[in-house]
């Protein structure tokens, strides 16, 4: 059974083959954990479109984020091809250094607000919790406070990582390719190639940009949870967990 996680400032959720559930705590110390049913579809072409490698890239980037991300996309690609005009070589060399120093400015805008903002704060320390809680699952491993406590607050399959890609490849991409919007979906395509890979993080050239992804999980995006947060995600993950097994026994 696989499980995922998202964390906000007041808690966690995590989601399960056929089942979700939803950890909030509340003002006044109180805390309540909701449960609900996936809906599952029959195989349609989008579905089918997921398995193909780069298809599966390109429906992630218009199906599974953002929507405001995936018209902004859309809107560029339309600008781009409409102006039809080339950036000289000095040009590409200025983006790339741009995007690079874009990208600096974003890490310590988030480094900043990270020692500043409370609800900021809570969000990376579910955020860390949701990562430990999870790991524990993977390995086997009861899920006890000692346990999950003891798991690294880095994740593979976290959207940082993600993004540490598309941000590497974008760069690499704006030296020899003029179109902005294009540059995007092509490194996205790339990176969600590299991000979905099984075994990935095994690989020695793969793995250096899992380390970068690490790095920034541990540094800018999570926080070491407290006991409190710990033992939220376990029972969560544990109500996932009964429900399935549930289902599983109703079914044979």
């Amino acid at each position: 059974m696989g499980i995922g996680g998202s964390a906000r400032n007041d808690g966690v959720n995590f989601v399960s083959d056929n089942y979700t559930a939803k950890f909030v705590m509340k003002k006044d110390g109180g805390y309540s954990i909701t449960t609900g049913t996936r809906i599952h579809v029959k195989e349609s072409v989008k579905d089918v479109f997921r398995k193909i490698p780069f298809v599966k890239g390109l429906y992630s980037l218009f199906f599974g984020v953002n929507r405001i991300l995936a018209i902004s996309v859309a809107v560029n690609l339309f600008m781009d091809i409409t102006r039809g005009r080339l950036e000289d070589s000095s040009a590409r060399v200025q983006t790339a250094v741009l995007a690079a120093a874009t990208v600096f400015l974003i890490a310590l805008f988030v480094y900043i607000i990270k020692k500043i903002l409370y609800k900021i704060k809570e969000t990376w320390r579910y955020h860390g919790a949701e990562h430990k809680t999870i790991l524990a699952y993977e390995n086997d491993m009861e899920l006890s406070l000692e346990n999950v406590r003891s798991r690294p607050r880095t994740a593979k399959r976290c959207g940082t990582n993600m993004i540490v890609f598309v941000v590497l490849f974008l760069t690499a991409f704006s030296f020899f390719i003029d179109y902005v919007s294009v540059r995007f979906i092509l490194a996205w395509v790339f990176a969600y190639e590299l991000f979905d890979l099984e075994k990935g993080d095994k690989l020695p050239v793969i793995n250096i940009f899992f380390k970068l992804g690490y790095w920034c999980q541990q540094r800018l995006f999570t926080l070491e949870p407290t006991d409190i947060q710990l033992i939220a995600s376990i029972e969560t993950i544990n109500k996932l967990i009964e429900l399935e097994n549930n289902r599983k026994s109703e079914i044979s």
